[in-house]
């Protein structure tokens, strides 16, 4: 009987995930959220609610933590991770500008300062001789 009640459990969370699904699809998100949520309350390792939360949610940041969620779930899963590297590839491109650009600006400061040490030890010795 126990078996049962489960199976007719996972069949009922499938079902909102489908009408989720559906809301999503027809740009309801709003309503999906609520759906999706409900079904994540009640598992927090439930992939495909946090996959297709990932999609209803307002905004990258709360794709991102979904699709993080996702990847907890089930590192191996290829769609979280395609999606979360298409997210972030902007944030990564403008990392490594940044630190091109770090680098280029230390390397300034080193050659003004080693400059300027050439330059007063040159005044220096100029007057002294």
């Amino acid at each position: 009987m126990s078996e049962d009640h489960d199976q007719d459990e996972r069949t009922a969370r499938i079902d909102r995930l489908l009408d989720a699904i559906e809301l999503v699809k027809l740009n309801r998100r709003r309503d999906a959220r609520e759906i999706l949520r409900q079904l994540i309350r009640e598992d927090s390792n439930f992939e495909d609610a946090w996959l297709w939360m990932a999609v209803a949610v307002d905004s990258i940041d709360q794709s991102t933590v979904c699709l993080d969620n996702v990847l907890r779930v089930n590192p191996d899963n290829i769609q979280a991770a395609g999606a979360l590297y298409r997210l972030r590839e902007t944030e990564i491109r403008m990392e490594k500008h940044r630190s091109r650009l770090t680098m280029y600006r230390d390397t300034a400061i080193i050659l003004m300062w080693l400059l300027t040490i050439g330059l007063l030890y040159a005044i220096l010795f100029t007057f002294m001789a």
